[in-house]
């Protein structure tokens, strides 16, 4: 063999070595953008997972707020009824005890009534005779 065809023949084996290595090299970028795109796949998953979770937690915050305010206004409204009832037995109280004041005024003064004109009329007779 010449040295034109050793050349020849080195340059083409140099040539095929470099193209065994090409697919390689295009084979390990293929698996490298393969295992990116995996990961960027499994974090896009975990970001939409996180929302979900982020949204459920905001709908159990306003659940829990929903239930601290109906309760506060339960709370509220039984006090109010507690008051109202208090009131009314106060104020019926204080009627009953004005309407027994008025009765008892009442029976003093007729009992009054009755002994002056009683003395009234002892009075009288007393002078007719």
């Amino acid at each position: 063999m010449s040295d034109a065809e050793k050349v020849f023949v080195a340059g083409r084996e140099e040539a095929e070595e470099k193209a065994k290595k090409a697919p390689k090299k295009a084979e390990q970028a293929v698996g490298f953008l393969d295992e990116t795109q995996q990961r960027a796949a499994a974090a896009y998953a975990a970001y939409i997972e996180a929302e979900r979770q982020l949204e459920e937690a905001y709908k159990e915050q306003e659940r829990q707020a929903d239930r601290a305010y109906s309760g506060a206004v339960e709370q509220v409204g039984k006090a109010c009824e507690e008051s109202i009832a208090q009131a009314r037995k106060a104020y019926e109280g204080s009627v009953a005890q004005a309407l027994r004041t008025r009765d008892e005024a009442e029976r003093k003064a007729r009992e009054a009534r009755n002994e002056t004109i009683e003395r009234t009329w002892a009075v009288f007779t007393k002078a007719r005779k």
